[in-house]
């Protein structure tokens, strides 16, 4: 079940966040003068990430619309043409996946932390700009003078 998945995916994070904050405290530990790092993916939950107490460091959750996300997974995986046990598996993988991101979208919301929706037809170079001033108008981790 969709339940099933996200208790599964969840456990799965717990078990990596120790490596994670660790590789994130490591890394702004070294200062400014850093090559810096970026991290990306799932694992990285807006309750945990809050909580971290380190210098130089930013936090801005892209997110989309359910439907690109489907309609990416479904061309990428070639859906129209892909035998009956593989449209269940994507099916199943896309439900877990909408889930997912409602369970982060609010938990993002609900600790005012930065969102900013990727699936908003920006180019690249455009949508980097505006997770770099995201980034550029935060006061706390994740969290702008605006709450944003």
């Amino acid at each position: 079940t969709v339940d099933e998945l996200i208790t599964s995916v969840f456990g799965h994070y717990d078990r990596l966040w120790p490596r994670i904050e660790e590789l994130i405290t490591a890394r702004a530990a070294e200062g400014r003068g850093s090559t810096g790092l970026v991290l990306e993916g799932s694992a990285l939950w807006p309750v945990r990430v809050a909580r971290l107490q380190v210098p130089h460091a930013a936090a801005v959750w892209l997110t989309t619309d359910d439907s690109l996300v489907r309609a990416r997974v479904h061309a990428a995986g070639s859906y129209e043409a892909a035998a009956d046990e593989e449209r269940v598996l994507m099916d199943k993988f896309l439900a877990r996946t909408e889930r997912y991101q409602a369970l982060m979208i609010e938990a993002i919301d609900r600790l005012g932390l930065a969102r900013i929706d990727a699936g908003g037809g920006q180019s690249a170079e455009e949508l980097a700009d505006t997770v770099l001033a995201a980034v550029d108008a935060q006061t706390a981790l994740g969290r702008s003078s605006t709450g944003r």
